[in-house]
């Protein structure tokens, strides 16, 4: 069987749909010999698959605006690109699979991944009369795909709720961590990046991931800075890209601030090795990947108390609720006695449940109807 897959998220692989996209071809090339996946994307990609996961190039049009040559690509350009090349089944990684109903009317089997319902339920990503038409159509074409896929069982029933969409139709198929947060941490590797920031082994915390608002940082920078009047020895280090020109730290003093900038998976997994604490107060997810890289790497975690969380972390972090006092009390009790060593313990358990073999395998088996 012929696959056709709207892999456009390669194109920036340290989202987490690009991680999903990755991880999970590379699995599904391993693992499954029968099928043909051709991953379309629309410019050139540094990545490499197993024989029977080959990477189409499919260019955008040129003209248009940003968002007009995206959809039209994804509307258009890709689902053509299936037909002519007689694909036998078309997977969309992302909300994005046809808004046509015409579509549907052929034998062409149709998948989608929706890995939260963020879109629809956070008026933050409908700004605007062409994004709010653009995610109410994404919204009602989910429920015309023959299955759809999801990182978790809360994200399962958001979908249900959100979208309208029959439970039975819906398969949860748990994300995982890259295998470079799985293996031992090159000493060398360390002992530089801790150099490089001036860090110190256990004497620092950890933010990995966006910088939406539904994230979170800005409270996160404000309680730890109540923290930080306590433990000036102990910084806390952002890691990624632009924090939207500084505006993030108009309400905090600098100095216990550590912006690492973009990092290459095996600096990060150095960090998260090393790290006193892991901390993430998102207030909405999917699953969030870097959860479970923090859990494969031993690090402590304290995570907001949202279902998703709960679900995927279970017993191996402290969740907290949002206000500043509860996260200064969650940090200093993580850091303190013994709490940390305690759910230390409990990560192996935790790294051990997820594995992007068992993704593939839960997909692969729905692939065939």
């Amino acid at each position: 069987m012929k696959i056709g897959v709207n892999a456009r998220l390669l194109t920036k692989p340290f989202t987490g749909i690009g991680q999903y996209t990755k991880n999970l071809f590379t699995e599904l090339g391993e693992i499954d010999k029968e099928n043909e996946y051709i991953l379309v994307v629309p410019e050139k990609v540094d990545v490499h698959f197993p024989k029977n996961v080959c990477v189409k190039v499919v260019k955008e049009r040129s003209v248009g605006t940003s968002g007009m040559k995206k959809t039209w690509w994804e509307q258009i350009t890709v689902p053509d690109f299936f037909i002519a090349q007689g694909m036998d089944a078309a997977f969309f990684t992302y909300p994005c699979n046809p808004w046509s109903k015409d579509w549907y009317k052929d034998n062409m089997k149709t998948f989608v991944t929706v890995h939260d319902c963020i879109p629809w339920m956070n008026k933050d990503y409908r700004k605007g009369l062409l994004s709010k038409l653009y995610h109410s159509q994404t919204k009602k074409a989910v429920k015309m795909a023959d299955k759809i896929f999801t990182v978790s069982e809360s994200s399962k029933e958001e979908i249900a709720r959100v979208c309208g969409v029959d439970r039975e139709k819906i398969i949860v198929a748990y994300n995982d961590a890259a295998d470079v947060y799985k293996k031992p941490v090159n000493e060398e590797v360390l002992r530089k990046v801790l150099l490089r920031f001036g860090l110190k082994r256990g004497k620092f915390a950890l933010y990995v991931g966006g910088y939406d608002k539904r994230k979170n940082v800005p409270l996160l920078v404000k309680a730890y800075g109540e923290f930080f009047k306590k433990h000036k020895d102990i910084p806390l280090v952002l890691a990624g890209d632009c924090l939207f020109g500084g505006k993030l730290y108009d309400i905090v003093d600098e100095n216990f601030i550590v912006k690492t900038g973009f990092l290459s998976e095996e600096n990060l997994a150095a960090l998260y090795s090393s790290c006193a604490v892991f901390i993430n107060l998102s207030s909405q997810e999917g699953f969030n990947i870097p959860v479970i890289e923090a859990a494969n790497c031993g690090s402590p975690i304290i995570l907001s108390d949202i279902p998703v969380h709960r679900e995927i972390a279970g017993d191996a972090a402290i969740f907290v609720d949002l206000s500043s006092g509860g996260i200064v009390s969650a940090i200093e009790k993580m850091l303190g006695a013994r709490k940390g060593e305690h759910l230390t313990k409990k990560l192996k358990n935790l790294s051990e449940k997820y594995s992007w073999k068992n993704c593939a395998m839960i997909i692969k088996d729905a692939l065939i109807l």
